[in-house]
């Protein structure tokens, strides 16, 4: 059975953005090394844009990954140029090494809204496509890729997805929320029509999304400041009836495991249909219903969205598959390595892991290791 692995992940050299435009190349992002000895630790290298430095270590408002070439990179598992992709074939060993047939690719740096600026955040997202395009060109059809675009100028980022997807885009990224706004936003129309026309589904992905939420988390909080956006992203969706109004559009939702979607749910059914009876007590009888957010017009129940092919998962081996099997159907779970991101989410031995899973039947193993994402990405 082929194995598609639904979210792998490149570490972005400071070369990616070596040939931005003269206006904005002076601010373009820069690497700062760190001696070992500070906060940071082995991960003692840091974006600098915007005057900001990311990842952010110490206290509150953190955000975790590293960058190529810090020592905790240098003693990972796979090499730099791996890690980058600039040494493709070194990419491609590595999926061999865990038994992937294909991988799809995702950001690391970008996990977190830093760029303030919308002109710069479009050119650096230009900068990376063009770039991850090229290195995903190299692999014989193994790497596709998901595009990043400009949320916050529809405008900018409907010509970006035309452009990636005439490079061979798989889908479009995006994290939870993008800075304050919600993903049913209805300035973001254009670009989730876009994106519907050229087949390329939307990929709500952890991460740092909303710079003032980030703010709220210590920095014992985990991935929890990078999960609760995508949750948020979810009840926005569905609330909003956003599949319905588009209704050729796809949406996964990756790296964040997948037991929360049945708490979600019901929270947005107890939304749609709070179960109180004091309500009607409390306006004599009239049949109101409370203001919730839910367009009543568009509402479906979320699970039939899983169910019919239109929202997908990526879940984790060690979560209770039985149970999410029989809540969101056998065809919208997907599996993922987050190779080589090395942290909590990572599982690159999945494979065999999930091959030795008698309780699972063969034909459901065959969708989580493939088939489903291929439905999902079109790949």
């Amino acid at each position: 059975m082929r194995v598609l692995d639904a979210d792998g992940h490149i570490f972005e050299p400071e070369a990616m953005f070596a040939h931005l435009d003269d206006e904005l190349h002076p601010r373009r992002p820069v690497v700062l090394r760190l001696p070992t000895d500070t906060e940071y630790g082995d991960v003692n290298s840091a974006w600098m844009v915007e005057g900001k430095l990311f990842p952010k270590i110490p206290g509150s408002g953190q955000t975790i990954f590293f960058l190529p070439g810090s020592e905790r990179s240098l003693r990972a598992g796979a090499s730099v140029g791996d890690q980058t992709l600039e040494d493709v074939d070194a990419r491609l060993r590595g999926l061999d090494r865990f038994h992937i047939d294909q991988q799809v690719v995702f950001p690391t740096m970008f996990l977190v809204s830093a760029v303030e600026d919308v002109k710069l955040e479009g050119a650096l997202f230009q900068a990376y496509n063009s770039f991850v395009s090229e290195a995903c060109a190299k692999s014989n059809g193994r790497l596709k890729w998901a595009a990043l675009v400009p949320f916050r100028d529809p405008e900018a980022a409907v010509k970006e997805i035309q452009r990636a997807s005439d490079l061979g885009a798989a889908g479009v990224f995006t994290l939870g929320a993008v800075f304050d706004r919600q993903l049913s936003d209805p300035d973001f129309a254009p670009i989730y029509d876009a994106a519907s026309e050229l087949d390329l589904p939307l990929c709500v992905h952890l991460g740092w999304g909303s710079p003032a939420a980030t703010q709220l988390f210590s920095q014992y909080s985990f991935f929890c400041s990078a999960i609760v956006p995508v949750i948020w992203g979810f009840t926005a969706i569905m609330a909003s009836g956003l599949l319905a109004r588009f209704p050729k559009l796809r949406v996964g939702f990756v790296e964040t495991g997948a037991e929360w979607i049945p708490y979600a749910i019901n929270q947005v059914r107890r939304s749609y249909k709070p179960p109180t009876v004091l309500r009607d007590q409390a306006i004599q009888g009239e049949r109101r219903r409370l203001r919730t957010g839910i367009n009543r017009d568009l509402y479906r129940d979320p699970a039939e969205w899983f169910r019919e092919g239109r929202a997908f998962v990526t879940c984790e081996l060690d979560e209770d598959l039985p149970y999410l099997l029989q809540y969101v159907g056998e065809d919208a779970l997907m599996l993922s390595s987050d190779y080589p991101h090395g942290d909590p989410s990572a599982d690159e031995t999945y494979v065999e892991k999930l091959q030795m899973r008698d309780e699972i039947p063969e034909g459901v193993k065959a969708k989580l290791l493939g088939e489903n994402a291929s439905r999902f990405f079109r790949l």
